[in-house]
C-alpha cells in the first residue's frame, strides 16, 4: 500500500490545504489534460474539486498508467504534496486510485459544490435591486421572466471556467456586482440605467449553457461552436419574444450591450461598443473580473511572500501585503 494511502481524521477539504503538507483524500477529477514538458516527457494536468472549491494537480510519474485509469467526473483517492506554483497552491500527485466500497471517510455529499456565500440571499437582493429600479414595464417583465426561468440555475452557475468568478455562484456574484456599480455610476453620466441593468443581467447568462461543471468540467457543443455571447443573445431574444409589443429599438440596444461587452473583436465581441451604455458595461465587466482575479490571488497567495508570481491575465505580479 502507498505510504500516503491512509485516511486520517477529518476530511481534507480543498480550501483547508496548506503548502508543504502531504495529503491523502478523496477528490473528483473535473478535468484531465495530457501534456509534454520542454524535454518531451508526458505529464497530466488535472483539475480536482470538492464541495469547497477546485485545485490544480500535476502527475509526473506513472503517467500512462494513470491516464488510462482516470476519467473526468469520477472520484479518486489522491495522495501527494501541496506545493506553490506561480502564487497558487497545487498538488503534486504521488499516487491515486479509484475509490472502493467501504473506503473510510468517503462521503458522496462532499462533491456537491456550493457557493462560498449565501446564494439565496444574494439572489433575492439581486432581483430586489431590479424590481426597485425598473419602471419600464417591458424591462420589468423581462426581469421577472429571467428570474422564473433562470433563478435556480443562476444561483449555482460558475462565472467562468478558469479566469474569474470560477466557482459555484460566481455568475450571480459577478452580475450582482455589475448591477450595484451601474446604479452608482449611471446617474453621474446621465446614462440609461434601466437599459444597463438589463444588459448586465443578460450579458453572461449564456455561460449556463457554454460549459458544465458536474460531474466534469467541459465545454458543451453549443459552447464550443457558438460561445456564450451568441447563447446569451439567443436567450434574450427568446425571452423578449414572450412579451407583447416589446419595442424593437429597445431590443436592438439590449442586443448591442450583450454582443459588445467584451470590448474588442479580438476578444470575441462581434461588434465594439458604440453607445455610452455599451462602453460602460464593457468597462464594468472588465473591472469586476480583474478585481476578482486580484481577490482570488490574495486568498491563495503564500503568507511569506511579498509578491505573487507573474499573473498572465493581469500582466504583472500582485502585491500580497494585505
Amino acid at each position: 500500500m502507498n505510504l500516503f494511502d491512509k485516511s486520517k481524521g477529518a476530511p481534507r477539504c480543498i480550501d483547508s490545504l496548506q503548502t508543504g503538507e502531504n495529503v491523502s483524500w478523496f477528490y473528483r477529477v473535473q478535468e484531465i489534460v495530457k501534456k509534454k514538458t520542454k524535454n518531451g516527457d508526458d505529464f497530466l494536468d488535472l483539475t480536482l474539486m470538492d464541495k469547497t472549491g477546485r485545485l490544480p494537480a500535476k502527475v509526473w510519474n506513472n503517467v500512462g498508467e494513470y491516464h488510462k485509469l482516470l476519467r473526468a467526473g469520477d472520484i479518486y483517492k489522491i495522495s501527494g504534496e501541496i506545493r506553490d506554483y506561480r502564487g497558487k497552491k497545487q498538488i503534486t500527485v504521488s499516487h491515486l486510485r479509484a475509490i472502493v466500497s467501504g473506503d473510510p471517510g468517503f462521503d458522496p455529499g462532499d462533491f456537491s459544490e456550493t457557493p462560498p456565500f449565501d446564494s439565496e440571499a444574494l439572489l433575492v437582493e439581486t432581483f430586489s435591486l431590479l424590481d426597485g429600479n425598473l419602471s419600464n414595464p417591458h424591462l420589468h417583465r423581462l426581469s421577472e421572466l429571467f428570474k422564473e426561468e433562470y433563478g435556480p440555475v443562476f444561483r449555482q452557475a460558475y462565472g467562468a471556467q478558469k479566469i474569474h468568478h470560477a466557482f459555484a455562484g460566481g455568475l450571480l456574484q459577478h452580475t450582482h456586482s455589475l448591477l450595484k456599480m451601474i446604479l452608482a455610476i449611471a446617474p453621474h453620466y446621465d446614462l440609461d440605467k434601466e437599459l444597463l441593468l438589463i444588459g448586465a443581467l443578460f450579458h453572461d447568462i449564456g455561460k449556463t449553457a457554454e460549459f458544465k461543471t458536474q460531474p466534469a468540467l467541459e465545454t458543451t457543443l453549443a459552447g464550443g461552436l457558438l460561445g456564450h455571447l451568441v447563447i446569451s443573445l439567443t436567450i434574450f431574444l427568446e425571452m423578449k419574444n414572450k412579451i407583447a409589443d416589446f419595442p424593437e429599438a429597445l431590443s436592438i440596444r439590449i442586443q448591442h450591450l450583450i454582443v459588445s461587452h467584451h470590448g474588442e473583436k479580438e476578444y470575441g465581441s462581434p461588434e465594439v461598443p458604440k453607445t455610452k451604455e455599451a462602453y460602460l458595461l464593457h468597462l464594468l465587466d472588465l473591472l469586476d473580473s480583474r478585481l476578482n482575479i486580484f481577490s482570488e490571488q490574495l486568498k491563495s497567495g503564500e503568507a511569506q511572500k511579498l509578491f505573487s508570481d507573474f499573473n498572465q491575465v493581469l500582466g504583472t505580479r500582485i502585491l500580497l501585503d494585505k
